[in-house]
C-alpha cells in the first residue's frame, strides 16, 4: 500500500508544503487500537461479573453487569489511554524544546530548529515517538508563514497538555515584548524536567502503599471466595431475596472504597 500526500498551501520559498500519511501504519495502528479495546472489554466484563457473582449468585445479572462493567472499563482505558499520551508527550516535549534552544542558540532559524529537534527525538524515540508527527505537522505550519505562537497554541489546544500550554502563552508575550526566545525555551525545559523529578520521586515514595492498597481491593473478594468453598452452606442466608439488599449495600460499600483508593493513589502535579 502506498502512502498518500495531501497538497495543504504554499510555503514561504514558493514551493509546495505538503503533508505525507502513510495509510498502512495508520491501518496497522488502528487495528492494534482496537484489539486493545476489544481486550479490555474483555477484561472489564469478566470482573464485573466475577463480582455480582461473587455478591448475588445470580447469572442473568451477571450477565448485565457484565456488559456495564465492559463498557464503562472501555472508557475508563480510553481515559487512561490519553492520560498516557499526554504524559509522554510531555516528556518528548522537554527534550524537543532543548533541541530547539540548542538549534536556535546555533544560528538556526524557528522553522529549520524545529527541524533539528525532530531528528534529536527520532534518535531518542524512534519511529514510535508521538511528539514528532505534531512537529511535522508544525513545521508544515511555519512553512506557510503562520506566527510561532499561534502555531504553539494550536499545539496546546489538540493535545491540551499543561506545560505546551504554558509555553504557548509565555511565547506569544515574548514575542510582543521582544523576549529572548532562546532563554524562553530553556527555562521551560527546565520546569518541565524539575516537575517530572517531583512527581517521579512521589510516586516512589507510594509504590509501596499503592501495593497495599490493591491487595485490600481484593480481600474482601477472597473471604467471600473463602467462605464458598470451607463453608459452603455459610452465607447461603445472604443470597435469599431477604439478604439481597444487605449484599447489595454491601456492595456499593466496596465499590465505593475501590474508587476511592484509586482517587487517593492517583497523584496530578
Amino acid at each position: 500500500m502506498e502512502n498518500r500526500n495531501i497538497f495543504i498551501g504554499r510555503r514561504s520559498d514558493g514551493g509546495n508544503a505538503t503533508v505525507h500519511f502513510d495509510k498502512r501504519g495508520d491501518s496497522v495502528k488502528g487495528r492494534s487500537r482496537y484489539f486493545e479495546l476489544i481486550k479490555c472489554f474483555g477484561i472489564w466484563g469478566i470482573q464485573g461479573a466475577g463480582i455480582v457473582l461473587l455478591f448475588f449468585r445470580s447469572l442473568w445479572l451477571c450477565v448485565l453487569v457484565s456488559l456495564a462493567t465492559a463498557i464503562y472499563g472501555v472508557i475508563t482505558e480510553k481515559k487512561r489511554a490519553k492520560r498516557r499520551w499526554q504524559n509522554q508527550i510531555s516528556i518528548e516535549f522537554r527534550e524537543g524544546l532543548q533541541g530547539i534552544a540548542a538549534a536556535l542558540q546555533a544560528g538556526y532559524s524557528m522553522e529549520n530548529a524545529l527541524e533539528e529537534s525532530q531528528k534529536d527525538l527520532v534518535l531518542l524515540y524512534g519511529e514510535h515517538s508521538v511528539l514528532v508527527p505534531q512537529m511535522q505537522r508544525m513545521s508544515y505550519e511555519l512553512q506557510l508563514n503562520q506566527p510561532i505562537e499561534e502555531v504553539f497554541y494550536r499545539f496546546g489546544q489538540l493535545t491540551q497538555v499543561e506545560d505546551v500550554m504554558r509555553f504557548a502563552q509565555v511565547l506569544h508575550i515574548a514575542k510582543r515584548t521582544g523576549g529572548d526566545l532562546i532563554a524562553i525555551t530553556r527555562m521551560t525545559a527546565d520546569r518541565i524536567s524539575e516537575k517530572m523529578e517531583v512527581k517521579r520521586e512521589i510516586l516512589v515514595m507510594i509504590a509501596g502503599k499503592q501495593m497495599e492498597a490493591q491487595i485490600m481491593k481484593l480481600m474482601p473478594l477472597a473471604i467471600i471466595l473463602y467462605f464458598w468453598v470451607f463453608s459452603p452452606g455459610f452465607l447461603d442466608p445472604l443470597y435469599r431475596w431477604e439478604g439481597r439488599p444487605v449484599m447489595a449495600i454491601l456492595l456499593l460499600v466496596y465499590l465505593a472504597a475501590a474508587y476511592w483508593i484509586d482517587r487517593i493513589s492517583r497523584i496530578e502535579i
